[in-house]
């Protein structure tokens, strides 16, 4: 037997049954089925991909998928999870939200967020392609998770409008185009190939502040 054809706990009850080493196993593989049915639904379309198509591309036998994910569904609500809380968890762990200077604060939660989209460019192109077939109870989750991405931006940027640091009419307004651009690659990056990953990021950054901050360089 496999590793990835051992059975393991329920996953509605795996923190509670395995253990720390386990859990991280359990979240890796989670992790590494979400990318291999990104690649699937963006080659043949969320409909037309199979529980049995997305095991024969794990390598884990069709049974044992179920343990990990409950269907098509959850992976892309795993995928949303996966994607925005990288982005929490920087956000908390490096303490960013009490950092008191405004520009410092979104330039830092900025070039965190277009590092993590660039690196989950298939994930986020196919969450974006696919939402539409979901039910309602997944789709409010979904929906749930991106409103809080942007109320982050939005608290950073009105809070820089408060103390005149930016130059921005409606702080709402700005942080929903600066997350639609900070998703920029995963829609577009059939015709961004000729840039570096560095130089992609360093101009988007630019251009992204150029509209929020005065005189940004």
């Amino acid at each position: 037997m496999t590793d990835t054809d051992q059975p393991v706990p329920n996953r509605e009850n795996s923190d509670k049954k395995l253990t720390p080493r386990q859990q991280q196993i359990f979240k890796n593989r989670q992790v590494m089925i979400v990318k291999k049915a990104s690649k699937l639904f963006i080659k043949k379309g969320y409909s037309q991909t199979s529980m049995r198509d997305i095991a024969n591309a794990t390598g884990i036998n069709l049974g044992n998928l179920y343990h990990y994910i409950s269907g098509k569904e959850d992976i892309l609500c795993i995928a949303f999870n996966n994607y925005h809380n990288l982005i929490m968890e920087f956000v908390i762990k490096n303490d960013i939200l009490n950092i008191k200077e405004p520009k410092a604060k979104l330039k830092a939660v900025l070039r965190q967020s277009l590092e993590i989209t660039y690196d989950f460019r298939n994930d986020l192109l196919m969450m974006y392609r696919e939402t539409r077939v979901l039910p309602r109870k997944f789709l409010k989750i979904i929906l749930k998770k991106e409103g809080e991405f942007v109320k982050l931006f939005e608290d950073i940027i009105a809070k820089g409008v408060e103390s005149q640091a930016f130059k921005v009419s409606d702080p709402f307004f700005a942080a929903n185009m600066l997350v639609f651009q900070i998703s920029l690659y995963a829609l577009r990056s059939w015709n961004l190939k000729q840039f570096t990953r560095e130089e992609f990021l360093d101009m988007t950054e630019e251009t992204i502040l150029r509209a929020i901050i005065p005189d940004t360089l």
